[in-house]
């Protein structure tokens, strides 16, 4: 049973960052839906960690792979928000056509 909610939980997370990514696309609220992301990325990996790697009953443990992927994320997330243009355009968008002078 405690995998069965596992795996709900999971496929929940999962769910909850397709939200988010139908959010990224629309490219409103960027940076909110980036960190919501990362918090999705983080609690799977917790998850995954806890639960299927045991490591709840070594929190030194847990808390040891935690801080990497933490970081992780957020090097990640801090990169696209500072670079947001490339990433968060709308679908569809294009750079507008340079201008060419009339003769």
């Amino acid at each position: 049973m405690r995998l069965f909610l596992t795996w709900a939980m999971l496929m929940g997370l999962t769910f909850a960052a397709g939200l988010v990514n139908a959010g990224l696309e629309t490219g409103r609220f960027g940076a909110l839906l980036v960190l919501a992301l990362g918090l999705v990325t983080i609690a799977k990996a917790r998850l995954i960690l806890a639960r299927y790697l045991r490591l709840e009953t070594a929190p030194s443990w847990l808390s040891g792979f935690t801080v990497p992927i933490v970081a992780v994320v957020a090097i990640v997330g801090l990169s696209v928000i500072a670079v947001r243009e490339p990433f968060l355009r709308p679908v569809g968008a294009t750079h507008a056509a340079p201008v060419v002078p009339q003769r």
